[in-house]
């Protein structure tokens, strides 16, 4: 039996799942992308390509669309996938009662407004036009469910049409256990008959266990210290540009971050490059407070702003601290980066008066019990479309709103722009979301980090991918 060992960069503890209505963490995505597969997937320059839709088409609008699916498609467990299918999973994403993060990106799905006109044919009838509906589908949450699998199932047990079926997931053990899909609809895939996969937080032991011969793919490495990697020949390490994104960011409704002066004096105190420099080196990019990067569609051009501290002194003193202001910023070792950005914060904004008690809290648990729970965080986000990016993290009814930011005019312009036709006037109106993100919210976006992941020499088949959370293990292979 060939067994495939995938080991992931975070440590989800007892709050991991294979739901993918509540997957927010490597490890859940890499559980999904085992499992389950989507109507729709995003390819390396974040345009919508066919997986289980095998083509998609709007009316004069772009108010109704209409799927046409694969047919002979089963189930792990031998059920055919069909419309309903479809039709129970966005139901389910986008019914309060599931309260999942989806919810914000597919607001526009009326759950009313889907139907089956035959097995392997789905309508979407939607509140409003969305004009680039299949890739807003194409996020993490979309995965195709099998119908009727009740939440406690689907946390251990989901069922889906993915290369891999689970075998053994208990939340907080390791590792997880996947098989070969006996069904898989792609003839020949996958090519290894058992996945092994394990979270392992701490870089260093990443790097270790690959030179080991522990595990055959890290999915996310550090840009840094790869040194001993980039000299082994049984290694080969990979790298995609992406918008996944390392920053800050504060709480807009909590003092002393409620005052925008407060929040733009934080921007001016930074040297983005130092970040870059620190934390990616060359794998990487300076990004300016948005998270939408210039080479992306509607991402606007670099706006490099210089670090002025005597503005941000002035600011500060206008905003009622003329002696400067003193900060708690939480930190962890739970994903690359988080400790270096607080650290070099903390010196960058020493020279302002804004005095920085890092707070490192464990890495297990950091996403569950100080992420979107505390006011002032490093954090970081995977790479995503515009528009999923602009909602999942700064819409008003944003489930991960972790700034707390409700701006109605960002969120006006959001939704002006899914149902712009025109592709200039659309650009437009994301370009001035992002410029409300960045004169008015609590993100410190600072630099885009490239997705960096290896694997042994004898791995064929796996691409590390610009959106972190998508991954392809059905044509790995190993080769002896």
């Amino acid at each position: 039996m060939t067994t495939l060992r995938v080991a992931t960069g975070e440590a989800d503890g007892v709050k991991g799942t294979l739901d993918p209505a509540y997957g927010n963490n490597d490890n859940d995505a890499a559980r999904a992308s085992l499992v389950y597969e989507r109507l729709v997937v995003p390819d390396e320059a974040f345009s919508a390509q066919p997986q289980l839709a095998l083509s998609w088409k709007p009316d004069d609008t772009g108010q109704v669309w209409t799927f046409a699916l694969r047919k002979d498609v089963k189930f792990q467990d031998g059920a055919p996938f069909t419309a309903k299918d479809v039709i129970y999973t966005f139901r389910r994403l986008v019914d309060p009662k599931t309260a999942s993060a989806a919810a914000a990106i597919l607001s526009q799905i009326d759950p009313d407004g889907i139907h089956a006109l035959d097995d392997h044919t789905v309508e979407f009838r939607l509140r409003a036009p969305v004009v680039e509906f299949p890739l807003q589908i194409a996020n993490r949450f979309t995965y195709i469910v099998r119908e009727g699998q009740s939440s406690d199932e689907l946390r251990t047990t989901g069922i889906g049409t993915g290369p891999f079926k689970v075998e053994k997931f208990v939340p907080g053990e390791e590792p997880t256990i996947f098989l070969k899909n006996e069904h898989y609809w792609q003839r020949g895939r996958p090519h290894v008959d058992r996945v092994e996969l394990r979270a392992i937080a701490e870089p260093s032991s990443r790097v270790a266990a690959l030179l080991a011969n522990q595990v055959d793919i890290v999915t996310e490495l550090p840009a840094l210290g790869l040194q001993r990697l980039e000299a082994s020949a049984d290694v080969k390490i990979q790298s995609a540009r992406t918008s996944f994104w390392h920053g800050l960011a504060a709480f807009t409704d909590v003092p002393p971050f409620n005052d925008v002066r407060i929040r733009k004096a934080l921007k001016l105190v930074v040297n983005r490059e130092q970040y870059l420099k620190a934390i990616v080196g060359s794998h990487g990019t300076v990004a300016y407070d948005t998270p939408v990067p210039p080479w992306q569609t509607y991402g606007l051009p670099e706006q490099p702003f210089k670090p002025d501290i005597e503005a941000a002194k002035k600011l500060l003193a206008d905003a009622g601290h003329p002696d400067g202001i003193d900060l708690d910023l939480y930190t962890s070792a739970a994903d690359v980066g988080l400790i270096q950005l607080a650290t070099l914060f903390k010196a960058q904004a020493a020279p302002a008066g804004i005095r920085v008690n890092i707070i490192q809290a464990p890495a297990a648990d950091y996403w569950s019990n100080i992420w979107l729970k505390k006011p002032f965080v490093a954090t970081g986000w995977n790479a995503r479309s515009a528009d999923e990016a602009l909602s999942l993290e700064f819409l008003s009814t944003a489930s991960w709103n972790e700034t707390h930011w409700h701006n109605k005019d960002f969120d006006e312009l959001v939704s002006e722009a899914r149902k712009t036709l025109d592709e200039g006037a659309r650009t437009e109106l994301y370009h001035k979301a992002q410029r409300l993100i960045q004169d008015d919210g609590g993100a410190l976006i600072l630099i885009y980090a490239d997705t960096v992941g290896a694997t042994r020499a004898n791995i064929q088949g796996y691409k590390v991918h610009p959106q972190k959370i998508t991954h392809d293990f059905s044509d790995v292979s190993i080769v002896t």
